[in-house]
Parts: structure tokens; sequence; C-alpha cells
């Protein structure tokens, strides 16, 4: 009886010893078999695989997903010498298991790894820009987006061959000032904007002035028009007037006479008006009748 039971235990040993044989790995995940601690193959993909049992051979499970690590803004200095801030993000995955096991063999040995080659070059490509290539009202002088498509081609290059991790993509998120620089810099910055204000204001008064000036001779050369037009109608008019005067008195002087004597009359004299008339005044003889 005791020897069966001591079969049983046994049995269901030995049945526990083979079942470490068995492994799954799940969608987020790729399972790197190691025998005494080195990789045997590829990294095995979600599903049901089949190893030779423990401790000959064991299983690490390593992050089949794309990860994000941002790390703490970096103090860095630009070609012409000017404190400022970045921070950083970078998208990675892991693209050769076998190597990512012999060299870093966790996520947070990968990260550190990451940050120091991340650090490196961009510092290096910071310094080799001017501070007006990351600040500048002109949208074409700026340099960041090119300058993190090379950052992230460098460390892709470097992490891929050392660490078999392949950098998908890595941004800027953050470019500004330490405390101690904010204020100088934030002072240039006004006296430049000053500066180029003053250039637009003086530009638009300098226009302002052209159109007025155009204004002003087209003004001039539509009255000169109006008044030579104005100088022509008045012309012909005193032509036909004067061609009327002379038609009216060939036809009967005497009577013309008579009625611009009428005229001046009427014009000169009111109801409280005194006239003094000579006796030989043609005002007087028309009045006084033939």
């Amino acid at each position: 009886m005791r020897f069966r039971f001591v079969q049983i235990v046994l049995l269901i040993l030995v049945l526990l010893w083979l079942s470490t044989a068995v492994f799954t790995v799940p969608e987020s995940e790729m399972g790197l078999v190691t025998r005494f601690g080195a990789p045997r193959a590829a990294a095995a993909g979600p599903g049901l695989h089949f190893k030779a049992p423990w401790p000959i051979d064991s299983v690490l499970r390593l992050d089949a997903r794309l990860l994000v690590f941002d790390g703490e803004p970096i103090e860095l200095l630009t070609a012409d010498k000017k404190n400022v801030l970045v921070d950083s993000y970078l998208c990675w995955r892991i693209a050769d298991p076998v190597r990512f096991a012999q060299t870093v063999k966790n996520r947070a040995e990968a990260e550190a790894r990451l940050l120091d080659v991340s650090a490196a070059e961009l510092g290096a490509a910071v310094g080799a820009v001017p501070m007006e290539g990351f600040i500048n009202t002109d949208e074409e002088a700026l340099e960041l987006r090119a300058m993190s498509r090379r950052v992230a081609e460098a460390v892709d290059s470097l992490t891929r061959t050392n660490f078999g991790i392949e950098i998908v993509d890595l941004q800027v998120n953050g470019f500004t000032l330490p405390p101690q620089n904010r204020a100088s810099v934030i002072a240039r910055m006004r006296a430049e904007r000053a500066r180029i204000a003053t250039r637009y204001r003086s530009e638009g008064e300098e226009k302002a002035l052209e159109i007025e000036a155009a204004a002003l001779a087209e003004r001039e050369r539509i009255l000169a028009e109006a008044r030579s037009e104005a100088e022509a109608a008045r012309g012909e008019g005193e032509a036909e007037a004067l061609a009327i005067f002379a038609d009216a008195y060939r036809a009967d002087p005497s009577f013309y006479r008579f009625l611009r004597t009428l005229e001046a009359y009427e014009s000169i004299v009111d109801e409280e008006t005194t006239v003094f008339l000579e006796s030989d005044s043609p005002l007087m003889r028309t009045l006084d009748g033939p």
C-alpha cells in the first residue's frame, strides 16, 4: 500500500515536471526559449508552444507591444551657447528578441540605455543649431522637426544594432528656457518684436504717403479736366448768348435799347429809392415818354 502511494506521488511529480514543457504566449508578449540561460532560437509568437522541461529550458517573456518612454527634460546648449530645456519622448519596440535578451533583458534596463543614447544624440543635434532655429517667427527657419527626425534615425541605428530595439518615433514635446535665462531671453524677444513693429509701422506710413500723393495727383487731374470742360461749356454758352444778342439787336435796335433801359431801372430802383436823373439821361427820356 505504501509502495502504491509512492508510485502515485512520483507519477504526479513526473506529470508536473512534464507540464513545464508546455507554455502559452498571449497576444501582447513573445516568448524566448533559453537553455541554461542561453537563447535557443527566434522568439515564439502568440499561441501554445513546447520546450524541454525545466530546468533544461525556460521561457523569457518579452513585451511585444509598442512602448512609450517619456523621460525628464534635459538642459542642453545650442550652437550660440544658449541654455535650453528639451523634453522628448520615444516610441520603441523589440526588433531582435535574442539580442535584447543578451544585452538589456528587461524594460527598465532598456529605457535606461535609451535615455543615455537619446540624450547624447539630442545634445549633439541641439548643439549644432542656433537658438533662431528653434524660436523664430519664420516657420521655414525652424529646424525642430528636421532635428527630431535626424535624432530618431541616429538613435534607431545605435539601439537596433546594439540592443535589438527599434525606434518607431522620437519627438520633442517640450522646448523651453531655463528659469535663470527666461527673463533675459523674453526681454530680447520683446525688443526684437518692437523693432519689427517699428519697421512695419514705418513701411505702412511710407505706403500711406504714397497713396495720399497718388490720390492728390488724381484729384488735381480730375479737377483740371472738370475746369477745362467747364470753361469750354462757358465759352460755348457765351458765344451762343452773343449770337442771340446780335440777332436781337439787329432785329430792332431801338426796342432793344428800351428793354435794356427798363432792366437797368428795375435793378437799381425799388419802392424806397429816390433817384435824381439828368434831363438828358436815356432813363429820363424813357420815363417822360416820346
